[in-house]
């Protein structure tokens, strides 16, 4: 027992584990009932379509969502999409390894989403996946899988998002005035696939845009999350909130505040064999040892004092197969590649989302993503896993940009010049990474210039890790190296100073 209190002054005493600072890379798998329809994010909310206190933005993406809906699937809401869901392919040990050979250091599982839907076999909850759809116990599979391959486990919970999220069980279709299955009640299910389960249960009861939930919504989620927390005791758990769910600053805080989030901390931080990790969107620096900062789509400008961690996605959160701009890209093994390197630059940790096919599978190109990043890391990883930030995160012109979309989000594909170098050192040993391949040949690298002053001592070997030592020349200005005639390694170029 490790004597935390619930109580910020107590919590600020914990450490961020050790294992985290040095996986660096690791795989989420956002993944659930919303993969059905192949439709993207936010898709148990938009197939209702517009309601009149749903926000500007979603008018475009309800639309679209719930016009594929009603193609594909006719009536009905959030609920029916459950049973279509059946997992039927679904491999853990198979995904697992995939990951492992991509260089993936961590695995985190989706737990609940914000459709309220657990993927365990819940005694709390009735809608979840032991009973209903894949009638599996899904994050007891990965968390077995990731065990046996030696991975660090987490879980993420979004249901907190739940109360503003399926309020719209509660409106009305627009164009029929027919009411959405909010209204459904347990004795509604008699004879159908749900007998037995309660809508209450799965939709927030009806309420004002804007109303906080009572504390028993608040207790009910922290019920919940402890016990996948005791049972699958999680290295990492991710809380989708900008501070704890329900409580000060939370996405829904409740009426009263709720202290659930404190004792849930303290539980877990005593309990967790490994010393738990918690992370959430919005961290002060007083808290950075206490919870975790973790940026979804936004990369920071600079190097952290304590480690954090970046999230996105090969594309949409939940598997699309539309190409269309409103919806997320899909990714480059460069992008990924250029994403991690700043990142880790910076002390951070990349956990890069693989959507699943409602099956269970990853389609090929997602594989051969996995596939380009793993072949990189094997070659450059030493100056990725275990290193800690230099002196100097980053030299060069190239910008993060300006934020964009409805997130806030700041990653993107950019057009990299030779001259923007990131760092990572592990102990004396310096490596610089060049995010584009100089066409002259030359690798200049003005940090390491004697001029600087960063540099320790001069330099006895410069070599570029694929291929080996370098000719070098050190000046007042720069560190200059002679590169090969062609790139050893794709997208990123890593050269090592000892």
């Amino acid at each position: 027992m490790n004597g935390f209190l619930p109580d910020w002054e107590s919590l600020r005493r914990h450490r961020v584990p050790a294992w985290f600072g040095e996986a660096k890379f690791g795989i989420w798998s956002h993944w659930g009932p919303q993969s059905v329809a192949r439709s993207g994010d936010w898709y148990a909310r938009h197939l209702y379509g517009m309601q009149p206190w749903s926000e500007p933005w979603e008018r475009t993406r309800a639309g679209r969502q719930q016009a594929h809906h009603r193609a594909y699937f006719g009536q009905g809401g959030a609920k029916d999409l459950f049973p279509r869901w059946r997992a039927k392919r679904f491999d853990p040990g198979e995904l697992i390894d995939l990951y492992v050979s991509s260089g993936a250091r961590y695995f985190v599982a989706l737990a609940t989403h914000c459709d309220n839907f657990d993927l365990w076999d819940s005694s709390l909850h009735g809608w979840n996946a032991a009973r209903l759809g894949p009638e599996r116990d899904i994050v007891g599979a990965w968390e077995r899988a990731a065990r046996a391959a030696g991975l660090p486990f987490g879980l993420s919970f979004h249901n907190n998002w739940t109360w503003r999220w399926l309020d719209v069980a509660h409106g009305t279709d627009q164009d029929t005035g027919r009411p959405h299955d909010g209204v459904l009640t347990r004795s509604d299910g008699t004879g159908t696939w749900w007998e037995g389960l309660d809508p209450a249960e799965l939709y927030p009861p009806r309420h004002e845009p804007g109303a906080k939930p009572p504390p028993e919504v608040a207790d009910r989620f922290y019920a919940r999350v402890r016990e996948a927390l005791d049972r699958y005791r999680p290295d990492l758990v991710y809380l989708d909130d900008g501070r704890l769910p329900f409580g000060a600053g939370s996405v829904v805080e409740s009426e009263p505040i709720s202290t659930g989030g404190l004792d849930l901390l303290a539980h877990y931080y005593n309990t967790c064999p490994t010393g738990g990790l918690v992370t959430l969107k919005e961290v002060p620096d007083a808290d950075r040892t206490a919870v975790v900062l973790d940026c979804e789509r936004r990369q920071l400008d600079a190097a952290q004092a304590h480690p954090w961690q970046f999230d996105t996605s090969d594309g949409e959160w939940f598997d699309c197969s539309d190409d269309n701009p409103m919806f997320h890209q899909r990714k480059t093994s460069q992008q990924v590649l250029h994403t991690l390197i700043d990142v880790v630059s910076k002390n951070g940790c990349l956990l890069l989302n693989v959507p699943q096919r409602a099956d269970g599978t990853v389609d090929d190109r997602a594989r051969a993503l996995l596939g380009e990043v793993g072949e990189w890391l094997r070659v450059c990883g030493e100056g990725v896993y275990g290193t800690t930030p230099w002196l100097r995160a980053a030299e060069g012109t190239t910008g993060l940009g300006e934020t964009k979309g409805y997130e806030g989000y700041n990653e993107a594909d950019r057009a990299y010049q030779p001259g923007d170098v990131r760092f990572t050192c592990r102990g004396d040993t310096v490596y610089a990474t060049l995010l584009a391949w100089p066409e002259d040949r030359t690798a200049v690298i003005t940090s390491l210039g004697t001029g600087a002053g960063l540099l320790k001592r001069r330099p006895a070997r410069v070599e570029l890790l694929g291929h080996g030592p370098l000719t070098w020349r050190l000046d007042a200005d720069a560190l200059r190296a002679d590169l090969p005639p062609d790139p050893p390694t794709k997208a990123a170029y890593m050269i090592k100073i000892t």
